[in-house]
Formats: C-alpha cells, structure tokens, sequence
C-alpha cells in the first residue's frame, strides 16, 4: 500500500523537507515532482514517504504533477549533497536543485535536443551533382561532402560536420530533403562515434611511469594523490593513461574537473583525439540549456564514460564512476562564493571516498592545505620533475628592477628589448598584467581626486576605447568625466596600466608585431578565446596581451617570452593567502614560456627584486617556498593548522549588519567553548553593490567543536528578528576576506 504523505525537498531558503499528499501515481525517492507552493507552483525532489504527518491532514496539498519518465536521482547523489548541506549549512532543497540542469529546476517537461546524421539516399546519389543548380552553392558544397562520406564508407555526416561547411547549412539540407535525396538518423547528442585512435602515444618517462602504476595499484580503492608536476611535464598525459586503463573495462566512468571554462575546450580536444573509444561529454555554462541538460542526462545514464567539467559537475550523477582528476587543484575557481559555499576539490574528495576510486589531485603550485597533506601522508606524493618533450627547458626566470630604470608607458628597456629580439627570431611573446582595461583610475593631479563607484567601495577603471568608466565589481558604468566633480580641473589623467593600455602602447613601439589582447572583455563573444587560441597556433600572432586567462592550461610552442607587468601590489596584501596565490600565479604564467624545443625566458618587472618569492620564483623551488609558508601559518595558526569559518552579512543599512553581527559574536562567545571567535569586522570591500558588508571570523583546532557551533548558531540566526532584513551566509573554509 502506498503511503499517503511524502516529504518533498524545494528550492527556497527554508532548512526543512515539505509535507504533501500522495496523489495517484506513485512516487519514488529521487523523483522530480510538481508541487503547489504560496501561490505557484514548484518543482521538488523526492525524499521520503510516511504514514502520517506531524501538521493537520486537512491542510496538507496535493502533488501536482509526477515527472516520472525522468530518471531519479540516485542515492549517491542525494547523500553527497545532503552532506555538502550540512558541511556548509545551506538549505538541502536549494542545494539539491541548485546542482540540477536548469530545465530540470522548471515546471514543464524538459525535452532533450535531438541531433541527426544526414547521409545520402539512393534517389540523390543517382540525381548526381549537375542536378543542382549552380547558383546553389550551398547546396553543391553539401552534397558534394556527403558525397564524399559515401565514398569513404561513412555513416552520414553531423549538424557539427555540416555547420561547418555553411552557417546556412540547415536551409540547404531542408531544401535537399524536400527533393527526397537524404535519409537523417537520430543519434544520440554529444557522443562521439569514432573508432580507437591509431595514434601511438608519446613514451612516458620515468617520472609519468612511476605515477601511473602507482595509481594504477590503487585503482580499486579511495586512495587521493597529489600529482605535482612542474609545467609542461606531461600531466595531462598521465591523466589520458590512468583514464584509458579505468575504462577499459565497461561500464566505467572517469570525472575530470577543470577551474576554468576557458580550459575545458583544449582539454576535451585532447582527450577526444586521444580517447575517442570512450564517448565524452562537457559541463560548463558556456553551453545552452538544452546542450547542458543532455551532457548530463548522457553522464547519468552511464553512456558517456568521460565527463570534463568545472566546480558544479562535481554533483554530476555517474553511476560507474571509477576515477576523478582535479586539475589545477590550487585554483580559487573551485570555491563556489554565492549559493552554498561549497569546494569543489573538497567535494570530490569526499565522492571518490564515498565511491571507493582512486582521486589524483594535479598541479605545479598545489596548494598549500594539499601539500602538507602530501606531506604529512595523508596523501600519496608524486613528482613530475623535467618536462615532457625532452628538449624543452625550464624557463630562466629574471627581475627587473624598475626603480633603476626609465620606464616607456610602463615597459623597461630590456623587456622592450627582449620583445623585438623575439619578432626578430619569429617567435612569439606574452605579456602578463592581471587588469583589464585602459588604466585603473582616472586621476586629478590638482586635488588628488579619483573617481569612485557609487555602489562599491572600489574605484572605476577607464575604458578609453568604449569612453566610460566601469566598476569591475558590480558592472556600474558611466561616461567619462572631462573636468574633476571636486575642483573642475580639467587636467585629468588615466593613471596606472591595463590590457587596453599596454596594448596600445605596443602597436606604437613595435608597429610590425601583430598584437593580440585577451581578457574578458575581448573575450565576451562564445567561442572568442577558442579562435584566439586557434589564431596563436597558427602562427598569426607575435604578442600576446593578457590577463589570468593565459595563465594556465595553454601550451604555445613558439612562445619564448613572458613579461610580467605590475605584481607588487599584491606582496603587501592583506590576505594571508596572498603570497600563495601570486607565487601560483606567477609560477604558472611562467611556465608559458620554452614549452617546446626553444628556450624561454621570463621577465618580471618589480620594485622588489630581492623579495623572497621572487628569489623562490627565480630558483623555481615550490617545495621550499611552500615549506617556508607553511612555517608561517603553523607560527600565526592559520589554515591547515587551524579551521576557520566566517559568517557574511549585508544590507542596506550598516547598523542592520551590525546588529545582527554583534547577536552572532555574542552567540559564538557563549557556546563556543573550544572556538575563537573574534569581533565582527568590516571586510576591505566595505560596500558591494549598493549594499553595506561586515563579517565574523570563527577559528577552531579541529572541525568537530566549529561544526558545532556553527549548527547552534545558523538556527539562532534563522529565528534572530533582522534574519529578514539582512542577507547573510556561512562560508566554511573561506578563500576570501
């Protein structure tokens, strides 16, 4: 007999499971369903079914509506997220929905995107090519192309093969339906049909050897390892190798997670050449909702056996799930800063665990929660120390010291130097500078006013190209001023460097060189950066000019050069993490340079040569400088030596987040015990958005006695009077301050 009640998960700030009544059909745990709630309706989850309900029968809804041609959600996946939820005491139903596709999150069906092979019938293949008339040229091209895939022996072609050729591709092939010249096959989205790669794969040396059979030993088990591998040694090809080997028997399945969306095309290009035995599918939001939801339904269904995606395909459903790969695992893009405030590298750590695989956590500047797990054994430890190609060199690192000499528009002699040298040689050069834009500020020189964000705590940059001023942080913007608001000067200058800038100041230096720029205003259009990229490969670019978009994941042979412009700033950050994260980011933009037979060079351009990270930069020695930082988090107790949680708050008015802040540390300070709590803070950035900011910081030996109080605290604060009236969240284990 079916229980008459069922408790449904929603999508809304409310920690708690909803009572409704069963209606005829019968549900199961995991289902998607339609529920009445307020006055709309809403999709939920299945969580349970009971006999009786705590509220009164009479007032209870009805189901609406059970979504069951859908799959459920299996049991695996709503435990990972129920744990994620109360790691990171978030509401479970919002965390639940939240890592569904967005059509599944809507009311009406969701209908996956069909995709067809179009092959030539015996009708066409007799009417012949003369056929068709020759002002039809779209359609002499197509035909001539299926044509082709018949003499090959083909299958037919697809509406990616067929796009290629014609944007207008689709009104050609209509046209030649209606003639009765083709037969379309449905084939299933995203899945590649190729046959096994006749390519050989490169020889691995002994350091790749040794880390694929020592993961390979383990391959039946959880067991996390760090891959740390300086750049251009070969990870990516021990990750192809442990794959090939995990998959080899069906029906397995590998998770590969990258940072950033910009890595994911050239990593999937790579594994799709060569791995195409085994289909693969992409999760990013970079592609449409109908594509996104059928990568997705194909990964939980088990047919695509590789799924490469950024920090939410960590929730992917992958029932055959035999290895996970985190690549970059030091990446801030894995830390989720809105919404439940999950890690994405923790959390796969947790599934692998849970899945009983192997987990191999890649990177040449891992961070250093990672390596001192490494080092301590909680890890296995494996080192890639020479590049892979065999002739290509590390980088000789050199700073430039720019208080002695003249800087041309924020370039030194010797780097402007190294530049033409490279153009001379036909090789190419990038130039690094982490600000897009034409200058950070506009300045007036009589009163030393700068122009602020009205809704940020944070100046606007000049964007001389467009002629407007823009906030960086909330996408405010407005026209340049000619004359300063404070003393009507009318003298003002763009002071400081950005892309914009550096860029213009090169095509007047160095006429001959073709420029590129690639930053995320370049790069707003789809598939930009994937043309950019292209462009670079074939040897249509000598400079490149970028942000942290090239910092990591591209391999350039004929990049010999790297400059990097403006770092100092962030050697006297107030972060403690700061010092890691540029040591990363420099690390990685480095090792751009001399990936393949010519050596590379890198210049940094600096106040501070001899600052420590610079000499540890200069000698490319991570250990050591991460040994020397984990010194000093071990003396001032913090991460991985201590665990921190901090509470966020923000509205309208200060004193609404101070009070609501004050009620918390007063909480904190009184239950507990074991947890160092300090006074509530306004963070650097004062103001977001318009709306006013504080935190508290909580500080713990141990996750147990914080995980404590931090369950008191959030169902305090969920029953506090300000709850409405502030925004608030709970970010344990935060990157960000």
């Amino acid at each position: 007999m079916t229980a008459p009640f069922v408790q449904v998960a929603l999508d809304v700030p409310l920690d708690r499971q909803f009572d409704y009544c069963a209606g005829e059909i019968p549900t199961q745990v995991g289902q998607r369903v339609v529920v009445p709630f307020g006055r709309r309706q809403q999709v939920g989850i299945v969580l349970g079914h009971s006999a009786d309900s705590a509220f009164d029968p009479a007032r209870l809804k009805t189901i609406t509506q059970v979504l069951q041609h859908e799959p459920l959600l299996d049991a695996d996946t709503l435990a990972l997220l129920k744990f994620c939820a109360d790691y990171y005491h978030y509401p479970y139903g919002q965390a639940l929905l939240s890592a569904l596709p967005t059509r599944l999150r809507q009311t009406q069906a969701a209908v996956s995107r069909k995709q067809y092979l179009y092959a030539l019938n015996e009708l066409g293949l007799a009417a012949g090519l003369d056929a068709i008339p020759k002002r039809q040229a779209i359609q002499r091209r197509l035909y001539s192309a299926l044509l082709q895939q018949v003499g090959q022996h083909g299958s037919g072609m697809s509406e990616a093969a067929l796009a290629a050729l014609s944007p207008s591709w689709r009104k050609a092939v209509n046209a030649l339906q209606q003639m009765g010249w083709l037969t379309a096959h449905e084939v299933i989205a995203g899945l590649s049909l190729a046959s096994p790669s006749t390519l050989m794969p490169p020889i691995l040396n002994p350091d790749q050897a040794e880390a694929v059979t020592r993961i390979l030993a383990k391959a039946k088990e959880f067991a996390p390892f760090l891959l740390h591998g300086i750049t251009g040694s070969g990870k990516t090809e021990v990750y192809m190798r442990l794959i090939e080997q995990q998959l080899a028997d069906k029906p397995g399945q590998a998770l590969v997670l990258v940072p950033e969306i910009n890595l994911t095309p050239q990593l999937e290009a790579r594994f799709r050449s060569r791995l195409p035995q085994f289909p693969l599918v992409s999760l990013h939001s970079n592609l449409g909702e109908s594509e996104r939801l059928q990568n997705w339904r194909l990964a939980q269904s088990g047919q695509a056996r590789i799924v490469i995606g950024t920090r939410l395909s960590v929730f992917t459903p992958m029932p055959h799930l035999r290895l996970v790969i985190v690549d970059e695992e030091h990446d801030g893009s894995y830390k989720q800063q809105d919404g439940m405030r999950y890690h994405a590298r923790d959390v796969a750590l947790v599934r692998a665990q849970r899945a009983g695989v192997p987990i191999v956590l890649g990177s040449a500047t891992p961070a250093l929660e990672t390596w001192h797990n490494a080092q301590t054994g909680k890890y296995g430890l494996l080192s890639l120390g020479q590049r892979a190609v065999a002739a290509a060199a590390l980088p000789q690192i050199r700073c430039i010291d720019v208080t002695k000499q003249p800087l041309q528009d924020g370039l030194s002699p010797a780097l402007i130097e190294a530049m033409r040298t490279r153009l001379a040689r036909g090789e190419q050069s990038l130039l690094f500078i982490n600000r897009r834009g034409y200058a950070p500020v506009l300045l007036c020189g009589a009163c030393q006013w700068i122009a602020p964000c009205t809704r940020c705590s944070s100046r606007l940059v000049v964007h001389l190209r467009q002629g407007r001023l823009r906030c960086h942080h909330c996408g405010h913007e407005e026209k340049i001023v000619r004359q300063c608001p404070s003393c009507g000067n009318a003298d003002l200058h763009a002071t400081g460097h950005g892309t914009q800038r550096l860029e213009q100041t090169l095509a007047a230096l160095l006429p001959q060189a073709r420029i590129l720029r690639v930053d995320r205003d370049s790069t707003r259009r789809k598939d930009a950066l994937t043309d950019m990229i292209a462009a670079v490969h074939a040897d249509e670019v000598d400079i490149l000019v970028g942000t942290q978009m090239l910092a990591k994941g591209h391999d350039f042979p004929k990049l010999t050069l790297v400059g990097v412009i403006d770092t100092d700033s962030a050697l006297f950050s107030p972060d403690f993490r700061a010092a890691e994260r540029l040591f990363a980011q420099l690390m990685q933009v480095a090792g751009r340079a001399g990936r393949a037979d010519k050596p590379g060079e890198v210049l940094i351009q600096t106040a501070f040569p001899e600052h420590a990270l610079f000499n540890a930069l200069r000698s490319q020695d991570y250990a050591a400088y991460a040994q020397a930082l984990l010194q000093e988090r071990a003396i001032t107790q913090f991460p991985p030596y201590q665990y921190l949680a901090l509470l966020k708050a923000e509205a309208n008015e200060f004193a609404l987040v101070s009070g609501l802040l004050r009620y918390a540390a007063d909480w904190a300070h009184a239950h507990g015990t074991d947890v160092l709590s300090y006074e509530p803070v306004r963070p650097q950035m004062e103001r977001l958005k318009g709306m006013e900011r504080g935190q508290l910081l909580m500080q713990a030996d141990s996750r147990a006695p914080l995980q404590c109080l931090l369950r008191t605290l959030v169902a305090a604060l969920r029953e506090h009077p300000l709850n409405a009236k502030v925004r608030w969240a709970v970010d344990v284990d935060p990157l960000e301050f």
